[in-house]
């Protein structure tokens, strides 16, 4: 466990990072209300985003806590990486269907399933050969904040840049 305990200032790093900006994606969610899309637009890009970056930040206070075990490592990240591949499949399938550009797919649909692959695949290194899965991991964690971040940038730009409502 040593490893993973000098990694401990980037998880509360990473971890508050994620916080602020779930904080802003409530403001973008505030933003949508009245909107005749909504319903779709919250489960579809608002509540996918807080969820992308809500997994960084329990990810990242699981994995600062100094008493975490090997096992409870890989049973957390390999349920939370195949978990969130589902859950990624699952949003791909709700707005697969509506016009989007490449960099909205890529970021809304594919990377984030990525992101979670990479999870379930350092659980699966852990498990395997001990703890050289930090680094991947920590992509994957990382890859799930500018996922976040970007979405939020997006859905905030959209909100400003809509037509008044009548």
């Amino acid at each position: 466990m040593t490893a993973l305990a000098e990694w401990r200032d980037f998880y509360v790093v990473l971890g508050t990072a994620a916080g602020v900006i779930i904080g802003a994606t409530f403001v973008v969610a505030s933003l949508a209300t009245g909107m005749k899309e909504r319903e779709l637009g919250m489960r579809g890009f608002i509540t996918p985003t807080a969820v992308h970056l809500g997994s960084v930040l329990i990810g990242s206070a699981i994995l600062a806590v100094q008493s975490l075990t090997p096992l409870g490592f890989v049973l957390l990240l390999g349920c939370g990486g195949v978990g969130g591949m589902i859950y990624g499949v699952v949003v791909a399938v709700r707005i697969g269907a509506m016009p989007l550009d490449l960099s909205d797919r890529a970021f809304y649909m594919i990377l984030p399933i990525l992101a979670y692959g990479l999870l379930a695949a350092a659980a699966l290194m852990a498990w395997k050969s001990g703890w050289p899965a930090l680094e991947t991991l920590a992509a994957a964690l990382i890859a799930l904040l500018v996922v976040g971040m970007r979405n939020a940038w997006d859905m905030a730009s959209f909100m400003i840049m809509r037509t008044p409502r009548q």
